[in-house]
C-alpha cells in the first residue's frame, strides 16, 4: 500500500544548521517512516558564515526536496532582508501551486512570513489539509525587533489583520510554548472559523551530552555563556549592561554565535575595556556539545515584549548538556516556566536591571554543588520529558488527530 503524501514547506532545511532547519529536518526524517515526504524549501545555506561547516545530521533518502533560489542579499539589513523574503515567498508559492494537489497534507513553517498570505490563497483552490508549525509570530515579533515602534499604527493593524486571517484558515496550528498558545489563540479566535491549537515543544538530544561537563572547566571563575543567534530580540543589550554594572570579577561571560548584534557586542567590549567578556564566532552543530560543555551556566534570553512570540531552542540543548539555565526575559513564558517548575536554574525579569545586577553580584559565592545538582536535573529532564523520540511521536499524533475543516 502506498504511503500518504505530506509536504513540508519551509525556508530553512537540511543542510542548513539553523535551529528551524534542524527541527524541520528531524521532523521530515521521522515522518518519512509513515509518509511520502516531499519538501519545498529555500537554498541550502541561509547563513553564509556557516557554508564551510560540516554537520553529521543525516537525511532519509526517501525524502524528495524541491529547492528554490533566494536573492543573495544581506539578511542583517532590514530593507534587503524584506526584499529577499518577498521574492523567496513568491518562488516557494509558485512551487506549491505546481507541485501540491488537492487533498494532500501540508506542514508549513512560519518563515518566510509573506508565504503565509500566499498559502491562504493557494489553499482556497487546492483544498489541502494545512498544519502550521509556529516558531515566529508575525507581525507581533516586529515590535521587539524595533521594526515597528508599537501596535498602534494603521499599517501595523492592517498587516496584523491579514496575518491573523491567514493563521485562522489553517486546519491546525502547532505552537512550541504555553505562552505562544495564548497569543495565537487571541489572533485566531475572533474569526468565525479557526483551527485547533496544539502545544508540542522542541526537544533535547541527551545522547550527545557530556555527563561530567563541569569537570572540564579549569577556572576559579564561574563561566556564563550565551551560545546562539546574536540578534535583536535576544535581550543581549540588557544582559551586557547588567553584567558590566555588576563588575563582579568572579564571573566570566562568553558569547558564541553570529547575528545582527555581533559587531555591537564587539564594540561594546572595546568601549568599556571588558576583560571578563569574550566574543566568539559561529559554530557548527557538530561543535555544539563541546561549546555548551565549556561553561558553568547557560544563558537563554529574550527582549521585553517577546511574551508568546518565541521559544529559544537553545534551552533544550542546554538540558542535553546537563547545564543550569539562567533565563532572562518576561516571566511566565515557556522557558521561564520550565526553569522554575523543574528547579534547574533561575528566571529573571529582563526589564528589572537592579535584579539582574544583584544576581550577578551574588553569583560568584554560590556553592558549586548546587550548580551540579541543577545540571543533573537538567539532564534528567532531557532524557525523560523532552526526549526527541517522544516529542516527534507526539508531533505526528497531533497531526493525525486533525480532520480537514
Amino acid at each position: 500500500m502506498d504511503k500518504k503524501k505530506i509536504w513540508i514547506v519551509t525556508e530553512l532545511f537540511y543542510p542548513e544548521e539553523t535551529a528551524v532547519a534542524y527541527i524541520f529536518t528531524r521532523i521530515a526524517n521521522h515522518l518519512s517512516n509513515s509518509y511520502q515526504v516531499k519538501v519545498i524549501c529555500g537554498p541550502e545555506f541561509y547563513d553564509n558564515n556557516k557554508k564551510g561547516f560540516v554537520d553529521d545530521l543525516n537525511i532519509s533518502g526517501d525524502i524528495e526536496i524541491f529547492r528554490t533560489k533566494s536573492p543573495d542579499l544581506n539578511k542583517n539589513s532590514l530593507i534587503q532582508r524584506t526584499i529577499k523574503i518577498i521574492i523567496l515567498s513568491l518562488r516557494m508559492g509558485y512551487l506549491m501551486c505546481r507541485k501540491i494537489t488537492k487533498g494532500e497534507i501540508v506542514l508549513l513553517a512560519t518563515n518566510p512570513a509573506p508565504l503565509l498570505l500566499l498559502v491562504r490563497i493557494i489553499q482556497s483552490y487546492k483544498k489541502f489539509q494545512l498544519h502550521i508549525l509556529v516558531h515566529d509570530v508575525f507581525p507581533e515579533n516586529t515590535i521587539p525587533a524595533r521594526i515597528f515602534k508599537n501596535d498602534k499604527s494603521i499599517i501595523f493593524k492592517s498587516i496584523k489583520y491579514l496575518f491573523d486571517k491567514a493563521y485562522s484558515c489553517a486546519d491546525q496550528l502547532i505552537v512550541i510554548g504555553r505562552d505562544m498558545k495564548e497569543i495565537i489563540s487571541e489572533k485566531v479566535h475572533r474569526f468565525k472559523t479557526f483551527p485547533s491549537i496544539s502545544v508540542v515543544t522542541n526537544w533535547s538530544n541527551p545522547e550527545k551530552a557530556l555527563l561530567e561537563n563541569s569537570d572540564t572547566i579549569n577556572t576559579d571563575k564561574i563561566i556564563l555563556q550565551y551560545a546562539g543567534n546574536i540578534g535583536r530580540v535576544q535581550g543581549l543589550i540588557e544582559l551586557l549592561d547588567a553584567f558590566r554594572l555588576s563588575n563582579n570579577e568572579g564571573l566570566c561571560l562568553n558569547f558564541r554565535g553570529t547575528g545582527a548584534l555581533h559587531s555591537y557586542i564587539k564594540d561594546y567590549i572595546t568601549k568599556y575595556n571588558l576583560v571578563n567578556i569574550n566574543l566568539g564566532g559561529g559554530f557548527s552543530r557538530n561543535e555544539e556539545t563541546e561549546i555548551l560543555a565549556n561553561c558553568d551556566i547557560g544563558i537563554v534570553s529574550l527582549s521585553n515584549g517577546m511574551y508568546g512570540l518565541g521559544v529559544p531552542s537553545k534551552s533544550y540543548h542546554l538540558l542535553s548538556a546537563g547545564k543550569p539555565i539562567l533565563f532572562i526575559g518576561e516571566q511566565n513564558t515557556e522557558i521561564s516556566l520550565m526553569v522554575s517548575e523543574n528547579e534547574i536554574g533561575w528566571s529573571l525579569d529582563v526589564s528589572n536591571q537592579n535584579e539582574l545586577i544583584e544576581f550577578f553580584n551574588q553569583l560568584s559565592s554560590i556553592d558549586r554543588g548546587i550548580l551540579k545538582e541543577m545540571g543533573r536535573k537538567s539532564l534528567q529532564l532531557a532524557n525523560i520529558q523532552y526526549n526527541e523520540q517522544t516529542i516527534l511521536e507526539l508531533f505526528q499524533s497531533e497531526i493525525e488527530s486533525v480532520k480537514r475543516k
